[in-house]
């Protein structure tokens, strides 16, 4: 695949980096002197930008200016080199840029268009600016406390609309280009931050917007399926809603042998308990610590989980089995990539490298070159400006 990443910042630059893991050619389109907005953050890995690191390894940088006078000639050879193009802006900034569906298809017929926008390209919303803290706001994904007259978001929380934004726009040049090959013709996909938000709470939209009951907090499901602290205070998931889960549990916990039965397992296979339920459970978690616990309910075959943070999550057996990560090297050392979900028939070998973040307009010269294009002497093709 020849992707040509024309957006900035997080949704855009995700897209193309998952594409980039899956082995496309991704051409990062940038702003001479500045970049993409993730060149400067503050947190860093190896002296880098955090964000450059995580979502630029694997990609070539073109830095020119769109102010310049060459911008609609790289811009066309870039739609012409692309099987598909990603561009992150309000519909109408993509339309003075020349960065919209219908300029970009005039050089290449056959192109698929993925653009990347806060609110969607309709709707009364769509020329908004936005971060995406703005689009979850909007989407009911912001969980809020208070003091006084202060609102803060709760500890924990975090951003969905901007990350799932980058996975849906992944998802749909892969789409577009399936349909592409079957149609032949050009393909225009859009993402909106604020659709993914909400898309983010299907369960409880679909609820609301049936007039059903609204979907339950996890916290509210049912004492069958909650956290308990064990003997050492630590905390467990235990989660024997079906039947069978549930005869096992009562029987390992010395819960009253009543209970066994108890339960309206015809509808839907499982129970998720009465609130009586609770207390009793409670008190028999204390009987064992959470390792011997987890000893138990796992030679049970009874499903269950310790509550990890991301440390204790990252530190475990299985990350280190899982090919959890991908390398890169940069001027620091050896850098390691959360890698894509992704392994090849059941394979979990580590992934190869990928290619270290490039400085910015690294490869503008051999993009040009490969693009049709005469470089720019007086800056040796390392930046296009005005």
């Amino acid at each position: 695949m020849r992707i040509v990443d024309f957006s900035t910042h997080l949704p855009g630059p995700l897209a193309a980096h998952l594409l980039a893991e899956l082995g496309a050619d991704v051409l990062k389109v940038e702003r001479p002197g500045t970049g993409d907005g993730n060149r400067d953050r503050r947190a860093t890995i190896a002296g880098l930008g955090d964000l450059h690191v995580a979502l630029n390894s694997g990609t070539r940088s073109l830095a020119v200016d769109s102010r310049s006078a060459r911008w609609p000639e790289i811009v066309g050879a870039c739609a012409r080199w692309a099987d598909a193009v990603i561009v992150g802006a309000r519909p109408e900034s993509a339309r003075r840029l020349a960065l919209d569906f219908a300029s970009l298809t005039t050089h290449n017929p056959s192109l698929v268009y993925c653009g990347i926008s806060g609110y969607g390209a309709r709707g009364p919303w769509s020329s908004l600016p936005a971060h995406g803290q703005n689009v979850d706001a909007r989407a009911g994904a912001v969980p809020l406390n208070q003091d006084g007259r202060r609102f803060f978001t709760r500890p924990g929380w975090r951003p969905v609309g901007a990350p799932l934004a980058g996975v849906f726009a992944a998802l749909g040049v892969l789409a577009g280009l399936q349909r592409r090959s079957e149609r032949g013709d050009a393909q225009c996909v859009h993402v909106s931050l604020w659709h993914c938000a909400m898309w983010w709470n299907w369960r409880e939209l679909t609820s609301l917007a049936n007039d059903e009951a609204p979907f339950p907090d996890h916290c509210a499901i049912g004492p069958r399926y909650a956290v308990y602290a064990c003997s050492d205070d630590l905390p467990l998931l235990v989660c024997p809603i079906e039947e069978k889960f549930w005869r096992r549990f009562v029987e390992l916990t010395d819960l009253p042998a009543s209970l066994a039965s108890r339960g309206t397992w015809q509808v839907g296979g499982t129970d998720f308990g009465y609130p009586d339920e609770e207390n009793l459970i409670a008190a028999a978690m204390t009987a064992k610590s959470s390792q011997e616990w987890s000893s138990v309910l796992a030679d049970a075959d009874i499903p269950f989980a310790p509550v990890l943070d991301a440390a204790e999550a990252l530190a475990s057996e299985h990350a280190a089995a899982s090919a959890l990560f991908r390398t890169t090297a940069v001027s620091g050392g050896q850098v390691n990539l959360v890698s894509a979900p992704l392994t090849w028939g059941g394979d979990a070998a580590l992934p190869p490298p990928l290619t270290p973040p490039p400085e910015l307009g690294e490869h503008t010269a051999q993009i040009l070159a490969e693009l049709g294009l005469v470089a720019d002497t007086e800056d040796n093709g390392s930046t296009v400006s005005r």
